[in-house]
């Protein structure tokens, strides 16, 4: 399983949000682009660049996130606004690997589909759930429910799922394994998880569930995980 660190932009700012929540945000540091070479010196196989700003539409970071994917040799996964194919393509063009796309592929099939065929293994469907429902629009509004969407998304094309709990996420709380459980009974394809990791038992807990990986962010800002002991041979 890969552990893949994340770095949330907020105003310029790398932040983490609580239940993503923007009024509950801890900033950790002012410069992403540092960041993402420390990550990636410390032995990241990848890193998640979220543009909080475009998730939440309430600006963009597209700059440093191009300048991210031009800093740094390892794959850049980034996501956060995505909403049309442009926007994807855009990414895809500055340098990132893999665009991840939420709102519009839950809401659209049509264009998953398209998207799919354009981009392929390079497009991740992100699934965030709360109680069991899909929430779109930086996790304002409901999608539908999660024994319905996955499916969906799955017969549309996505080759690739990104799922975040957000009960637990950035709260350090651990992960929500039976959410996991659940999806993996749901869908064929491969599933990263995000959202509440502490330790690296709980790592381990994810890895024997199958997932492909993990998304980890504030557990590396608070010290709890390092990236160079998850990358450790």
């Amino acid at each position: 399983m890969i552990v893949i660190p994340a770095i949330d932009i907020r105003r310029g700012k790398v932040v983490r949000l609580t239940h993503g929540d923007p009024s509950d945000e801890t900033v950790y540091a002012d410069d992403p682009l540092e960041v993402a070479r420390r990550f990636e010196s410390d032995g990241a196989q990848m890193i998640h660049v979220v543009d909080l700003d475009a998730a939440l539409e309430s600006g963009e970071n597209r700059r440093v996130v191009r300048e991210i994917c031009g800093a740094v040799q390892v794959p850049v996964q980034t996501g956060g606004g995505l909403r049309s194919l442009e926007s994807v393509e855009e990414v895809l063009s500055a340098g990132a690997a893999r665009a991840v796309v939420s709102t519009q592929a839950a809401l659209d099939s049509e264009f998953l589909t398209e998207a799919a065929t354009r981009f392929g293994d390079q497009l991740v469907a992100a699934v965030d759930i709360r109680h069991g429902r899909v929430m779109i629009r930086g996790w304002r509004e409901v999608a539908g429910l999660v024994d319905e969407v996955i499916p969906g998304m799955e017969t549309a094309g996505a080759a690739r799922f990104l799922v975040t709990s957000i009960a637990v996420d950035g709260t350090l709380e651990g992960p929500d394994l039976e959410l996991y459980k659940r999806v993996l009974s749901r869908t064929g394809r491969p599933v990263l998880a995000s959202g509440g990791v502490r330790t690296s038992d709980d790592l381990r807990a994810l890895a024997d569930l199958g997932v492909e990986g993990a998304i980890v962010g504030k557990a590396i800002y608070e010290g709890t995980i390092s990236v160079a002991e998850v990358n450790a041979p």
